[in-house]
């Protein structure tokens, strides 16, 4: 489990197929460039059916490596995007250097005895044309550790997912999650409920970010800037709010 797979995936490739991501392993799937999963058929580069990335977990897999003492103890990691840095909130591949899953990822437990486990997410210049969520047959549960980078996503609903870093990014559709630390210079267009937010990763809150007209359910920590649109947009919140950095 400590040995990390990276996969590098050539400039404009387009991959028909769902992936499986098995229990216990370090991948990183990475582009030279922008690169589609789903068979990018029709306009805008979408996929005439999409195409899903599964992502499994195991404990008692995981304990097969831990229990070989400390050197062997490492956190299941998937990293999906591409290798150089840049923004993926466009629909057209032409247009970005990143990723568009044309499906959902999917968090899934294949562990008959403990479904839970912590595990560890980033999207680095990805579209997420689907939702993140936890498998509907047998869903993992626990801490889903979640970084996300110049990324657009539409729906996550997953109830142990903690958004640590959400940097130069856009969501579409609803949020459902446990926590959040850290949300900067995004684009929120659709509701979110958090249980609350932590200081996993510092800085805690929400920092030069937009809202449109929204319902934010939970604590809501949030700058002045932030605060401005918030209100301005006309959104509703259903919590307590802290304004960071306010002098008044």
């Amino acid at each position: 489990m400590r040995a990390r797979c990276i996969v590098f995936i050539a400039a404009n490739s387009a991959f028909d197929e769902d992936i499986v991501i098995p229990p216990a392993r370090h991948v990183q799937l990475l582009g030279l460039g922008p690169w589609v999963l789903g068979d990018a058929s029709l306009a805008n580069f979408a996929s005439s059916v999409p195409r899903n990335i599964t992502i499994q977990t195991n404990t008692a897999e995981e304990q097969v490596y831990t229990v070989q003492g400390p050197a062997f103890v490492a956190r299941p990691v998937t990293v999906i995007g591409t290798f150089d840095n840049g923004t993926s909130v466009s629909t057209h591949t032409n247009y970005t250097d990143g990723t568009i899953i044309s499906g959902d990822v999917i968090f899934e437990n294949t562990d008959p005895v403990d479904p839970f486990a912590t595990i560890e997410f980033q999207l680095l210049n990805a579209r997420v044309v689907g939702s993140i969520i936890q498998s509907l047959v047998d869903p993992h549960q626990g801490q889903l550790n979640s970084y996300f980078y110049n990324s657009r996503i539409n729906i996550i609903n997953h109830d142990g997912l903690r958004i640590q870093r959400m940097v130069d990014c856009r969501s579409d559709g609803t949020i459902t999650a446990a926590v959040y630390s850290e949300i900067t210079n995004s684009a929120i267009n659709g509701n979110v409920t958090v249980t609350s937010a932590v200081s996993d990763v510092p800085p805690t809150g929400i920092f030069s970010s937009q809202f449109s007209t929204i319902t934010w359910t939970g604590p809501l920590n949030l700058d002045t800037a932030s605060n401005y649109y918030f209100v301005n947009s006309g959104s509703t919140l259903v919590g307590t709010k802290t304004i960071l950095f306010s002098l008044a």
